[in-house]
């Protein structure tokens, strides 16, 4: 197993175990960090894996707290996005999907250090169907489809369980979709030597490691969850987002080789 997933996985575990103590982070600090070893069709595939696995305890967790009407009423602008996204990865230089997963993550940072100016240029996605669309166009592209899901949750006034759980539902069930469409891509590079090319080597290994690092960081994180306070582990966890979109940046920007070298560690 190479040492950048040994590290991917532990940004996992991370990621995981802040998103159920903060509500947020696990496609931001996962996704960009991954992002610097595969492509970003690579990420999708095995994010659907792992972001599923990283819903599903929350969501049985506060099955009780979902707004179940709610989720119907997205669920089918959150399927229309997710074939837009999927369209883009396979036809869009892959660049443009990392830059837009550091753009996302400094969105982020601002959501959380400068809360008042959290929705100023999205302010317009509080529009259900236009906040699920996008967010299923962003889950399936790059895999942090939190923004515009922040600011229609919010103008919901949903409550603090209803929002949880909520959005664990939402990566659940679109999880699931995704799934299925990763096995789609996997019957497809049987017959063409192309797609195969595309999808990562050691698919089953990479999965299942990340998707049980994934609800790991759930299970450990849970007895926590009413002993320590959210507010901080939301700084906590924006400071690993600020690291993680700092680490794809260096990426994007060639950089990294040269950092590995610095630690001996191959590239």
């Amino acid at each position: 197993m190479e040492i950048l997933f040994v590290v991917i996985l532990l940004a996992l575990f991370v990621a995981a175990f802040l998103q159920r103590l903060a509500g947020f982070g696990y496609g931001l600090i996962g996704a960009p960090v991954a992002l610097c070893l595969f492509s970003p069709l690579e990420v999708s595939f095995l994010m659907a894996f792992w972001g599923t696995a990283n819903s599903l305890p929350t969501t049985l967790l506060l099955r009780q707290h979902v707004p179940w009407q709610t989720f119907r009423t997205l669920l089918v602008w959150l399927l229309l996005g997710l074939i837009l996204g999927y369209a883009g990865l396979l036809f869009l230089p892959p660049v443009i999907f990392k830059m837009l997963a550091i753009l996302i993550c400094l969105q982020a940072l601002v959501s959380v250090y400068y809360p008042e100016h959290a929705t100023r240029g999205i302010g317009w996605t509080a529009d259900y169907r236009i906040a699920a669309t996008l967010a299923g166009t962003l889950q399936s592209s790059v895999s942090i489809p939190g923004p515009p899901l922040v600011v229609a949750f919010n103008a919901m006034r949903l409550t603090h369980n209803a929002f949880v759980s909520l959005f664990a539902l939402v990566f659940l069930g679109v999880g699931l979709v995704r799934i299925a469409v990763s096995f789609g891509f996997m019957a497809i590079a049987l017959v063409s030597p192309t797609m195969a090319e595309r999808l990562p080597d050691h698919i089953l290994l990479y999965a299942v490691t990340g998707a049980a690092v994934s609800v790991l960081g759930v299970l450990t994180a849970q007895p926590l969850v009413s002993r320590v306070s959210s507010a901080l582990f939301k700084k906590i966890a924006a400071g690993l987002i600020a690291l993680s979109a700092l680490t794809l940046l260096t990426d994007v920007l060639g950089w990294s080789p040269h950092i590995a070298a610095l630690f001996g560690v191959r590239s």
